[in-house]
């Protein structure tokens, strides 16, 4: 009978760990859908942005672009419905590679962020239209500009770089975060399961 009980006791232990960090995993806040797409690439332009996560999301919760020469584009306006971010911008963007920096608060209150990338194309027959006219001294003008925006394309991928690594080291840091939650439960358990033994013990030692 002793025997017995102990198994039971074990059994509802085992019980309680699996549970407890399955429920910290499922609240943890995934990206869903994105609108537009991971790399996808536009022919028209946009003023917004959406984003769906598996779980609600608290207010906070916000976005902002950096285009392919390193400017920063911050939202006119952001709103939260449940699990949606829907950002507005107040121009349509313009032909560019974006990066799209997105921060939130999830559910279970821990800060959240990542990045994507897509591109809004630029109108190539408005572009063969204005080449097929330009002067030698415009084309010249123009390889001067497109050299400034080389340069600035550089210094832009040298802050994108820059961006990444911290948002690598913010990730590192969440990361630890959730091991010592992890470590946490663990302790937890430990304590559950000594308390149980020692109950297991008395109840043990009054039957004889």
């Amino acid at each position: 009978m002793v025997k017995v009980r102990g198994i039971y006791l074990l059994l509802v232990v085992i019980i309680l760990f699996s549970i407890i960090p399955f429920s910290m995993a499922s609240a943890h806040s995934v990206l869903e859908k994105a609108t537009p797409t991971d790399g996808e690439q536009l022919e028209e332009s946009i003023d917004s942005i959406e984003l769906s996560f598996n779980t609600k999301i608290e207010n906070g919760s916000t976005l902002s672009l950096v285009n392919d020469t390193g400017k920063e584009i911050q939202p006119s306006s952001v709103e939260i419905t449940d699990n949606v971010l829907k950002a507005a911008f107040q121009d349509a963007l313009e032909a560019s590679t974006y990066q799209v920096n997105w921060k939130i608060v999830g559910a279970d209150g821990h800060l959240i962020e990542n990045q994507y990338s897509f591109t809004v194309k630029g109108s190539e027959n408005n572009q063969s239209e204005d080449n097929g006219v330009q002067t030698k001294d415009e084309q010249t003008d123009s390889s001067s500009n497109n050299e400034e925006l080389n340069g600035e394309e550089a210094n832009g991928n040298e802050l994108n770089q820059d961006s990444e690594k911290q948002t690598s080291t913010e990730q590192q840091t969440d990361d630890e975060s959730e091991q010592s939650s992890v470590v946490s439960v663990i302790i937890i358990f430990l304590f559950i399961f000594g308390i149980l033994l020692i109950v297991w013990m008395i109840i043990g030692k009054r039957k004889k």
